[in-house]
């Protein structure tokens, strides 16, 4: 998860162009050239902002899609409209294949149906959507104005700042650079920051609290001690002292710190799920079975609460971008331009309260941290149904 900032390259754009041939061709070939068409876009796109790693995953669930239109299993007889005494019950591996691909593709279209059938969560979607097609996009369309600028000073002003014109529709800060292309630039390294450290402290979370649920003994009681004790100190303002102690020169470092300190809540929820979950029969035998403590929490436990996970997620991301701007706003990690939270830690610097002119300079990030988390509220509804089946189904 290190250096994941991505940038819209003409590689990207070659990858991402070659990667949607996949599915494209699946299309003219299952006929199904509607589909094809929106896989190939969708890996385009994917693979034009994230090169390899976006363009992989992306053939890998386009492909699915376009097999689950097209795919019928031989096996079952209303499905093929075969006699039963002309079913073949022998599968080769190719065919198991295409069924797993197939019932990928029905997980994600149904996924979809969920995120669409929820308007709230729909909005949350796009939501997220703008911030990262603006954030990966929009450097390709305008330029990082990182130097100063004298020459825009306004005759008879004191300060480089100006009001949003035509030229500069949000305006000019305090140096006199365009606020709109720190905007733009500004955003992917905190999102991706935030994104890193919810991912830490749930995985840890989910980790924890399900070891400590299942071995239970003394692996419980050390892990919950742990936590406890962590739990104990308040966890923004020990941050504060560790960033005073700690020279973060990498922003991984930072996100690996707060999943390091803001994992005892849900690993907490996590273990009480868990001791409710391992009583069920599935996870007796396969305890039973000793097929392993990873098998149990990867295919017994975790599948039975992911829809919470995944909401605790969202909210954990949220708690780490405000985490993250507050150090900012102290001055308590390195400061590098173009960021929003230095945005708003210079214009607390620069007295742009003071100067109504310059709003549009600490506007501008509050406003876009805002509506981003704002995104993910909403966007957290839609999750709990697309991971929950029953929501799913309607029940």
């Amino acid at each position: 998860m290190i250096g994941l900032e991505t940038v819209a390259t003409p590689a990207g754009l070659i990858i991402g162009a070659i990667c949607g041939l996949v599915p494209l061709a699946a299309g003219v070939y299952y006929r199904k050239i509607g589909v094809g068409i929106g896989g190939f876009i969708a890996c385009l796109l994917s693979g034009f902002a994230c090169g390899l790693i976006g363009g992989l995953p992306m053939i890998l669930l386009t492909y699915a899609v376009v097999v689950s239109y097209a795919y019928v299993n031989r096996q079952d007889p209303f499905t093929s409209r075969a006699a039963l005494e002309d079913v073949s019950f022998e599968v080769s591996r190719i065919e198991q294949l295409q069924r797993a691909m197939a019932n990928l593709g029905i997980t994600v279209r149904a996924s979809w149906k969920a995120l669409t059938r929820n308007k709230a969560g729909l909005i949350g979607f796009i939501g997220i959507l703008f911030f990262v097609l603006v954030t990966t996009f929009g450097p390709l369309f305008i330029e990082y104005d990182g130097a100063a600028h004298m020459d825009r000073r306004t005759p008879g002003s004191r300060a480089l700042v100006a009001p949003p014109s035509a030229e500069f529709p949000l305006g000019l800060d305090w140096k006199g650079r365009d606020v709109l292309s720190h905007m733009v630039h500004g955003g992917q390294r905190l999102i991706l920051t935030s994104i890193q450290a919810g991912i830490l402290a749930t995985g840890i979370a989910v980790i924890l609290g399900s070891a400590a649920g299942l071995l239970g003994g003394a692996v419980d009681q050390a892990i919950t001690t742990v936590a406890n004790f962590i739990l104990t100190i308040p966890a923004f303002p020990l941050l504060i002292v560790l960033a005073a102690l700690v020279e973060f020169d990498s922003d991984f470092l930072l996100a690996l710190l707060f999943g390091v300190l803001n994992w005892p809540t849900l690993m907490r929820a996590v273990r009480a799920q868990v001791l409710s979950l391992r009583e069920r029969d599935y996870v007796q035998a396969a305890m039973a079975l000793d097929l392993g403590l990873w098998h149990i929490i990867s295919r017994e436990v975790f599948p039975n609460m992911v829809s919470y996970v995944a909401v605790n997620l969202i909210f954990t991301i949220r708690v780490a971008m405000y985490s993250i701007v507050g150090l900012v706003f102290l001055g308590l990690v390195p400061l590098r331009e173009p960021d929003w939270a230095v945005m708003i830690y210079t214009g607390r610097q620069q007295g742009v309260l003071f100067l109504p002119q310059a709003a549009g300079m600490l506007l501008s990030p509050i406003i876009a941290i805002a509506l981003f988390q704002l995104s993910l509220v909403l966007f957290s509804r839609s999750l709990e149904e697309i991971f929950n089946p029953r929501l799913r189904s309607g029940v």
